[in-house]
């Protein structure tokens, strides 16, 4: 089995490939993904992350969602696959919704691929008014994709929601998602793969050590002047 970063057989020479010989990268290109424990509450609702968003994560995510190679989305949430199994049984994955467009080109919705190599329901709740991509916009513009997001005609809203994305750096698309449910009777909690290091202003981490579930900082972060605890 070759490794879907590096290209490399796995095992050869590393005896950690042979053990987890599963795994779509190898060793070496899993150690180059900064796994964190995440914990926080985002407007009164429990979010959870497992990555760093830095210069290697965002190289994988770009990899895979913008030069359309779907034989990766079981690369990012394989270690974490039992927890999240066992965390989130009986919830229902909903992802935060892509542009027409971007799905179009890319020939799948990248979120709902991902997450689709875990065995819980998914549903397709939500769509924007309009196509606004997020890149290369300013905090303010960004926070205007809050707006941006509706409820699809007819659906059911589940009891249980998984609300899922690829990464949090303002939080505008989840509060889009958060308020498109408000007054529903049903218990939400976030699962964004990625966080973006804004974030974590205030946690002390180096390469590849996990912030323990002790450890709390409080962060203030400057474009929403709201707090979260960080657990």
């Amino acid at each position: 089995m070759r490794c879907l970063m590096c290209g490399i057989e796995k095992g050869d020479g590393d005896f950690i490939d042979i053990l987890e010989n599963d795994d779509p990268l190898c060793h070496a290109c899993r150690n180059h993904l900064s796994k964190v424990k995440f914990h926080m509450k985002f407007h009164g609702h429990k979010l959870y992350a497992s990555y760093i968003y830095d210069d290697a994560f965002a190289k994988l995510l770009v990899q895979y969602k913008e030069c359309f190679d779907e034989a990766l989305k079981t690369v990012f949430l394989y270690p974490f696959r039992w927890w999240l199994l066992l965390r989130f049984f009986g919830y229902t994955i909903c992802y935060l919704p892509s542009s027409k467009e971007k799905i179009a080109k890319r020939g799948f919705h990248h979120l709902e691929k991902m997450f689709s190599t875990l065995p819980l329901r998914q549903l397709d709740l939500f769509e924007k008014v309009y196509d606004f991509d997020q890149k290369n916009r300013s905090v303010k513009e960004r926070m205007k994709m809050s707006d941006n997001i509706v409820l699809k005609k007819n659906c059911v809203v589940p009891k249980k929601i998984l609300l899922v994305d690829d990464t949090i750096t303002t939080g505008a698309s989840l509060l889009g998602a958060l308020r498109c449910l408000k007054g529903y009777d049903c218990k939400i909690t976030i699962y964004v793969v990625s966080v973006n290091q804004l974030w974590l202003k205030s946690v002390k981490y180096s390469g590849n050590k996990e912030i323990s579930k002790g450890l709390a900082r409080l962060v203030s972060l400057p474009f929403t002047g709201r707090k979260y605890i960080i657990k």
